[in-house]
């Protein structure tokens, strides 16, 4: 891993169906030299693949985020997400026909995982899907990065609707194509930060942020990828001068499973 590497990686994170060639142009190398290094870093197997995540209301659902001391694990069908921290947690994405349905499935951990350390519910107004919308991201589902023609002929339908249809999906923030890496064998560090004034911390994070969840009240999570333990310091403290209550989490491990029933 050398620092064109870690750039690969970070720009990854931040759109995992990038194609070889813009990811070219970004590092001013040439197609061939990256599409070499990213098989060089599956090879070493610090990329295991990459992974979609939904957001639950682009299907209908609700969800939920919710941390327990990581003493024992748990999965199930319901959990789409789940980080793993070095602080002895597990946070959990959980999804539910509603939000009472969501609280009996946390009750139903509880059992299982012992009292949750902190839980975040967003606000949220779940939408009617849309039939051509859930084809699309289940074949996404199946390969992530897969091409709009792949998809085009697997479904039988025109590559401009797949390339209208999947940028608006991306723009609302409903799905994202995230690498899966080895963080630790990586060497670069994944860490997240809880705030309720997500607008004020924005603007800090940008340089290293991959992934936003935040609702209408300016609650939410910043996901962000940076070089070493180091600038996870340099942007936790820049950070807690806007927001003193911001939490932090240090990521060691990130599953998502796309759309969950």
């Amino acid at each position: 891993m050398d620092e064109l590497d870690k750039k690969i990686l970070l720009y990854l994170f931040r759109d995992g169906r990038i194609s070889i060639r813009s990811l070219a142009s970004l590092l001013n190398l040439t197609p061939p030299t990256v599409l070499y290094r990213i098989k060089n870093l599956e090879k070493e197997e610090i990329l295991e693949g990459f992974q979609l995540l939904v957001n639950p209301n682009f299907y209908g659902k609700y969800y939920s985020f919710i941390a327990f001391k990581n003493l024992m694990d748990m999965d199930d069908k319901w959990v789409f997400l789940k980080f793993k921290c070095v602080e002895w947690l597990n946070v959990y994405g959980i999804v539910g026909g509603s939000n009472a349905e969501i609280e009996d499935r946390i009750s139903f951990m509880r059992k299982t995982l012992g009292e949750p350390v902190m839980q975040y519910t967003p606000l949220q107004q779940p939408l009617p899907p849309k039939e051509l919308d859930i084809k699309i991201v289940k074949a996404l589902q199946e390969d992530p990065r897969a091409s709009t023609a792949e998809i085009s002929k697997k479904l039988g339908i025109d590559s401009k609707i797949v390339i209208k249809r999947l940028k608006i999906m991306k723009n609302r923030g409903y799905i994202s194509v995230i690498p899966k890496i080895n963080i630790p064998k990586s060497g670069m560090s994944v860490f997240s930060m809880f705030s309720k004034r997500v607008p004020e911390i924005r603007d800090t994070l940008s340089p290293c942020r991959v992934l936003e969840i935040v609702d209408k009240n300016n609650v939410g999570i910043e996901v962000c990828l940076t070089e070493n333990i180091e600038n996870v310091r340099n942007y936790v403290r820049a950070v807690r001068e806007k927001d003193k209550e911001a939490d932090v989490m240090i990521i060691y491990d990130i599953n998502t499973k796309g759309i969950v029933e």
